[in-house]
């Protein structure tokens, strides 16, 4: 059995150098170790994925990919063996060729929780709990869910790249049920980013007691109105929508399968000229790498310059079938070795703009501020739901009573296009993992600033 990086990486070269020069190929080696914790009334519960290893060697024979999966490396080399005289070349595709790179990475965590015994992760979990359910009688019960993990892959491809990344995740999620005046009603809250039990830690008594108080306000709370009307999105909400529209709308899979309704837009507005969105693993967040699982170092995709979209998210194949040969960024992903790739967002956000949100506020006679992003889905026909956990009425300039439950709704180009103002940073991130269909789940973030829209359709949701 193997067990150094650098036994992985000789076999790993084996396989590579018994490919025929003709055939483009590449080899990736996964290892995923996780730890969940769940707390609750009900009690506590602990889950140890201890790591998942394997291999997945792709050859691209000029037509299509052919891929083997396999935890054992010398059953794989076996495999390989056996499946390279059977293949024929075709010489109908050139892949997009991609620059040799190489390097190893292993992103540092200031404070290393794999040193930290899982009972003491409990505990410190449990005193959370302890802490928030006993600072008001109000509060019925806390869910907090809890995930540790690191991932290793290393790649390495028939162009001579040589490249390995080493990535520990931390999120935690904190959802009250709160009964207050006779209502029963939600709120919830995450922290999550790339780095060690430093990001547990980040979580203030102010955050803490701001979580508590807003439960209650927010079970006390009464409805939005219904109708069009101007609003302002929090970056929980902005982010929402960017990743639901354009994070998932415009990965090049469904423009090469003729499924994405923002095809028809490319290089049209797609929002007013005060939005950029763009996707970067690259930004401290949860959802960050270095490499793809294509070997492609990440950089930033630019999605909506000046509200025109200009760039999908590619995989290798997607962007040779479109003819994009200056589009690759990064954005090839798969789950795990035993999933295929696909064209997938990291961190999706809005960057920021010129506004302050006291400015946003006094701009509105009558509207609202959406908070806390709950959902968000787009729809084939261009129609996107946006669902937030609060919000607030604005009145004459100002913000007034707090209203539960907003959602959304109606043509995200339009919505997109009635955006007028775009607030300053920092941008903020929120989120976990996502995922493309009923499967298919990779860590990404979405977040950005806030927006304000002057004409939106909301209702109770």
């Amino acid at each position: 059995m193997i067990h150094t990086k650098e036994e992985i990486i000789a076999h790993m070269e084996d396989i590579i150098h018994s490919v025929p020069s003709h055939f483009y190929a590449d080899i990736l080696f996964d290892s995923m170790a996780v730890l969940t914790i769940k707390q609750s009334k009900s009690g506590t519960s602990s889950n140890v994925k201890p790591k998942m290893r394997g291999f997945v060697f792709r050859i691209f024979n000029g037509k299509k990919y052919f891929e083997i999966s396999h935890p054992d490396i010398f059953r794989l080399k076996s495999q390989v063996k056996q499946i390279l005289p059977k293949l024929d070349y075709f010489p109908d595709i050139q892949l997009i060729p991609s620059p040799k790179n190489e390097f190893d990475k292993e992103f540092s965590m200031k404070q290393d929780f794999t040193a930290i015994p899982i009972q003491e992760k409990i505990n410190q979990i449990n005193s959370l709990y302890k802490e928030i359910f006993t600072q008001d009688s109000q509060i019925r019960n806390v869910f907090i869910n809890f995930q540790d993990s690191i991932q290793e892959r290393i790649f390495l491809n028939t162009e001579g790249s040589r490249l390995r990344q080493v990535l520990p995740r931390l999120g935690i999620q904190l959802i009250s049920v709160v009964k207050s005046n006779g209502k029963v009603d939600s709120n919830k809250m995450s922290v999550s980013g790339q780095g060690g039990w430093e990001i547990f830690n980040s979580l203030t008594q102010e955050q803490i007691q701001s979580f508590v108080k807003d439960s209650i306000e927010i079970a006390q709370a009464d409805l939005p109105p219904s109708g069009v009307l101007p609003i302002i999105c929090d970056p929980s909400v902005a982010g929402m929508l960017a990743h639901a529209i354009f994070g998932h709308g415009v990965q090049a899979d469904t423009i090469v399968e003729d499924r994405s309704y923002w095809k028809r837009y490319f290089n049209l507005p797609v929002a007013s000229d005060l939005v950029n969105i763009s996707d970067s693993a690259q930004t401290g967040a949860y959802g960050n790498y270095y490499f793809d699982d294509e070997g492609i170092l990440n950089k930033k995709t630019p999605l909506v310059e000046n509200g025109i979209l200009t760039h999908y998210l590619h995989s290798r194949i997607t962007a040779t079938m479109l003819d994009m040969p200056d589009a690759l960024f990064g954005n090839g992903r798969r789950q795990n070795f035993l999933h295929p790739i696909y064209p997938r967002n990291s961190n999706t956000f809005i960057e920021p703009g010129d506004y302050t949100l006291e400015e946003m506020i006094s701009e509105i006679q009558y509207g609202l501020l959406v908070e806390n992003g709950d959902y968000g889905i787009e729809e084939f026909d261009g129609s996107v739901q946006c669902n937030s956990i609060s919000g607030y009425l604005i009145e004459n300039g100002e913000l007034k009573k707090r209203v539960k439950g907003v959602a959304i709704s109606g043509q995200a180009r339009d919505l997109f296009l009635s955006i007028d103002a775009v607030s300053k940073g920092p941008i903020q991130f929120s989120g976990i993992n996502s995922r493309k269909g009923l499967d298919e789940w990779v860590p990404v973030t979405y977040g950005g600033v806030y927006i304000k829209a002057h004409r939106s359709f909301v209702s109770p949701g």
